[in-house]
């Protein structure tokens, strides 16, 4: 939530600085949420030892998550192909272009990668 509140700030203010904070934390965030998930998955699931969550809902979220994903993706690379197209009566829009492609890009790399992950993980 500071990430979010920070990087919107920057770019309210267009203040390079609460950007470059807001990605720092988020860098440093990244290894803990990634090494605790399970530990704060199951304080999520259960409390007092009631369970909030079944295997029925995760099931549903993992179908949901990747055509989401990938929708995602799409919209950004076709809005960047189309500010790119109409860059020569919108110029001052072609660097939200690269911004969408870098979206896309950082996207599919991160997908890339956490589909390895999980395939040497579980093995496939």
């Amino acid at each position: 939530m500071i990430t979010t509140l920070l990087w919107a700030l920057g770019l309210v203010f267009a203040n390079i600085i609460f950007f470059i904070v807001s990605m720092i934390i988020l860098a440093t965030t990244i290894y803990p949420t990634i090494k605790y998930y399970k530990e704060v998955s199951e304080f999520f699931k259960s409390r007092n030892g009631e369970v909030v969550a079944d295997e029925r809902k995760e099931h549903i979220e993992e179908k949901a998550s990747l055509p989401s994903f990938a929708s995602m993706l799409l919209g950004s690379i076709y809005s960047g192909i189309a500010i790119v197209t109409l860059r020569n009566i919108y110029p001052q829009y072609t660097i939200l272009a690269y911004a969408f492609f870098i979206i896309a890009i950082i996207g599919l790399i991160t997908y890339m990668l956490s589909n390895m992950y999980y395939k040497r993980k579980y093995g496939s």
